[in-house]
């Protein structure tokens, strides 16, 4: 899975879109491993000194598009497992404060239960943009808001889920929701066959 999440991240950049508008970041795995890490640090600090924690350069990075404080992405993306045999993307919302789940098979999970996984991302994930921006800014302590994202294709194919969410987060992060309407199981074959020409043109360069 982060193979494939590697080269649709690179995918992006070959193509120039690191520099668009909205600014966004494309992650593996290790992304939300490491944001979920900093739950337990903050639940157990009191409240009103939760501002004071101070997160590592690494957790700082991810969320760094330049130099200025202020500067940072305004979409995240990155794959995230459920029950360790469904995959789903996940985009985080900056500016609107939310969390988007992109769920091709939705019928496996509530709102409710997929909310309790997710729930230490969107705690967390404010008092980290918090310090990294330097200042107080609009709910900062506040978790961000949860939903799943309306209208995208269903696979029920559960083999297939970690190919087409990998597709979604492409479709999702070039042309929002309309982007995930194109990932149909019509689609799929030669999607699929356009990740593996990815991979294999670093594995196998002409």
């Amino acid at each position: 899975m982060d193979v494939l999440t590697y080269y649709i991240a690179q995918d992006r950049s070959r193509k120039g879109t690191h520099s668009s508008k909205p600014k966004v970041a494309v992650y593996d795995t290790s992304f939300p491993v490491s944001i979920i890490s900093q739950h337990a640090r903050l639940t157990k600090t009191a409240v009103k000194d939760r501002c004071r924690i101070k997160y590592d350069d690494a957790t700082l990075q991810y969320f760094k598009a330049g130099p200025d404080p202020d500067d940072t992405y305004d979409h995240i993306y990155f794959p995230f497992c459920i029950d360790k045999q469904h995959w789903m993307g996940v985009c985080i919302d900056i500016p609107s404060s939310s969390v988007q789940i992109l769920d091709c098979n939705s019928i496996l999970r509530t709102d409710n239960q997929i909310k309790k996984d997710i729930n230490p991302i969107t705690v967390v994930i404010p008092h980290i943009i918090h310090s990294v921006r330097g200042a107080p800014y609009h709910n900062a302590t506040k978790p961000f808001g949860f939903f799943r994202a309306k209208g995208i294709p269903q696979h029920p194919n559960q083999p297939d889920s970690g190919v087409v969410t990998v597709l979604l987060i492409q479709g999702h992060a070039a042309n929002d929701i309309e982007g995930c309407a194109e990932v149909t199981p019509f689609s799929l074959p030669p999607a699929a066959t356009h990740l593996a020409v990815l991979v294999l043109r670093d594995i196998a360069p002409v």
